[in-house]
């Protein structure tokens, strides 16, 4: 049904500007082709063009209508993309840091169990004093 309203605006502004085109080939007979409506050749003509150009301001609001409803798609999709590609960074930033502290504890556990001295159990002390301060 779309498609059928989106051809019907070109299709009629074609037509009614060949009937135009055609009632003012004739447009020199002074003749009322409807007795019910007194209009002459030529202001049959003039109204085939008036509607004809109505349909085509139409069909131009339809396909303005349809462009910016594609583009604001787009830029929704890219805007969604963007807000996922964001997320994925912070989450493997999340877990780098995460790493980061975990290499640490190991390192420091290492470093007290093959020298346990005072000042490699300082070090772990200050590092469990991180993580219960931080939570990690």
């Amino acid at each position: 049904m779309v498609s059928f309203l989106a051809l019907l605006p070109r299709a009629l502004t074609t037509f009614l500007y060949a009937v135009a085109a055609l009632l003012r080939f004739y447009a020199d007979t002074d003749t009322i082709p409807i007795q019910l409506f007194p209009l002459t050749i030529l202001q049959w003509s003039f109204l085939a063009f008036t509607l004809g150009t109505t349909a085509l301001l139409a069909n131009l609001g339809l396909e303005w209508h349809a462009g910016n409803r594609a583009k604001n798609e787009r830029a929704r999709a890219e805007d969604e993309t963007n807000r996922e590609r964001d997320r994925a960074a912070q989450e493997r930033e999340r877990a780098a840091r995460r790493a980061r502290i975990q290499n640490r504890g190991f390192i420091l556990q290492t470093r007290y169990q093959l020298t346990p001295g005072r000042e490699t159990g300082a070090a772990l002390t200050d590092f469990l004093s991180f993580l219960q301060e931080y939570g990690e």
